[in-house]
């Protein structure tokens, strides 16, 4: 599918159909469809975005599979290392060498476990600034002059399939 030379095809013609047509929109849909390949053209993209829209299901349920996979797989490595220390402190060893791999254990340090973030005061806190996006629509809109930390993008089309 050559898509830019069946685009100006599908242009020239809608342009000589619209001058024949007028204001008559189901006259024009209908020799629109007729005369050019239209609707087999936007069926097939649309059987593409179909495929993909099922992949991209396919991928969410497979990276939320993977991710409680992943989750076990940290689990089980952190217990394999902790099995070794003790293993290590029963046999009074701070190391072990074998061919492979040299394991050692040594007191850790205590550590500090936040269990309820609601309840930390003010000054422990970190705080993120993102601007207020609807706030700035809603004091920019119609302004001829922006400031220079913003820029008016060109508008882009809006498509929508309603499935039936």
């Amino acid at each position: 599918m050559n898509a830019p030379l069946q685009r100006a095809e599908i242009a020239r013609i809608a342009e000589q159909l619209d001058m024949l047509c007028g204001d008559d929109e189901a006259l024009f849909h209908d020799m629109i469809t007729g005369e050019s390949d239209i609707d087999r053209i936007v069926a097939r993209i649309h059987e593409q975005v179909e495929r993909d829209g099922e992949m991209l299901v396919g991928i969410t349920a497979r990276q939320a599979t993977l991710a409680e996979r992943k989750a076990r797989i940290t689990a089980r490595v952190a217990a394999s290392k902790a099995a070794i220390g003790q293993f290590l402190r029963a046999a009074l060893l701070p190391k072990l060498e074998l061919p492979d791999v040299t394991y050692s254990v040594r007191d850790g340090k205590p550590t500090l476990r936040i269990v309820d973030p609601v309840a930390v005061p003010v000054e422990y806190t970190r705080s993120t600034v993102a601007p207020d996006k609807a706030a700035i629509n809603a004091a920019f809109a119609g302004v001829a002059e922006l400031p220079n930390w913003l820029v008016l993008d060109d508008a882009s089309d809006v498509v929508t399939a309603r499935s039936k």
